[in-house]
């Protein structure tokens, strides 16, 4: 094989391995999805704050008969610029008390940073990964 062949060669593999790691939508969500997500659902939840950052920290795929899914772990920074009262106590449904990792009620000073730990998921679909905020990625 001449020279420009191995090259090709090594080319054409390169591009193989790349493919079958990113190929069309199939790679599971990371970071920058995560936090697009995160920042969708808490402003739907009417939560006026900014996500300084966030880190996906671990993730798994869950399968069953009907769906292939995605749960993915996080810890963020979420910073309440006006303040913020979070009346979580009494939050029996997943929402905004959820997706800030709080339990109990708690108020926030301007300016206050938490820090929050919590679950996103995903649901395989043709379009993609469907998020909680249900947007496709």
């Amino acid at each position: 094989m001449n020279m420009r062949g191995l090259r090709l060669s090594l080319a054409a593999l390169a591009l193989a391995a790349l493919s079958g790691c990113s190929g069309g939508g199939g790679r599971e969500p990371g970071d920058a999805t995560g936090a697009k997500v995160l920042r969708n659902l808490l402003s739907k939840q009417g939560v006026t704050a900014k996500l300084i950052s966030f880190k996906k920290t671990q993730g798994r795929d869950l399968k069953t008969a009907n769906a292939e899914a995605y749960e993915l772990w996080y810890e963020a920074e979420i910073q309440f610029p006006e303040g913020y009262e979070a009346n979580c106590a009494r939050e029996t449904v997943r929402g905004r008390c959820a997706y800030l990792s709080l339990t109990q009620d708690q108020n926030f000073k301007k300016g206050e940073v938490l820090k929050s730990e919590g679950t996103l998921h995903f649901v395989k679909s043709d379009k993609g990964w469907l998020g909680e905020d249900e947007n496709a990625y």
